[in-house]
């Protein structure tokens, strides 16, 4: 795929509480924490449009990728970015060089070990809006094909 598309979803994230891990506090305060339930709601997101995940927070040194998918006959490979504001720029501004490096390394290496096929690199960026209450809202965007090759 050489074109750059984006879906673009706003959806009720009420939920997400439910699923925090034993021992963690009620609040979403740190970035893992916020980064664990952005991707969350990216894997249920994708489920949704016909992904299938492969693989979570694949890891190797020097490098990492959030969500390992497949649609079809393509591997996806997908950075998950969660924010609450964007005092800090928005969410695909944060995929800069170093982690353009870091995640094509990621990719690669998976690729080398479990067979090439057509692949891209996505971005699905994530504005969590919390309300008053327990219920926040997620708007969810899915850049494709991030890394033009």
């Amino acid at each position: 795929m050489n074109s750059l598309s984006l879906n673009h979803l706003t959806a009720t994230a009420g939920n997400i509480r439910k699923s925090k891990k034993a021992g963690s506090t009620s609040k979403l305060g740190g970035s893992p924490k916020l980064g664990a339930v952005g991707e969350r709601l990216a894997e249920k997101f994708l489920i949704t449009k016909g992904y299938s995940i492969l693989a979570r927070n694949y890891y190797i040194r020097g490098g990492e990728i959030d969500i390992v998918a497949t649609k079809g006959d393509i591997i996806v490979f997908v950075e998950v970015k969660t924010r609450r504001q964007n005092r800090f720029g928005e969410a695909f501004e944060a995929v800069d060089e170093r982690k353009k490096s870091r995640l094509l390394k990621a990719a690669y290496t998976w690729l080398a070990k479990n067979g090439y096929k057509p692949w891209r690199c996505d971005l699905i960026a994530i504005d969590l809006n919390a309300s008053g209450n327990s219920k926040a809202t997620a708007t969810i965007c899915h850049y494709k094909n991030i890394f033009l090759r």
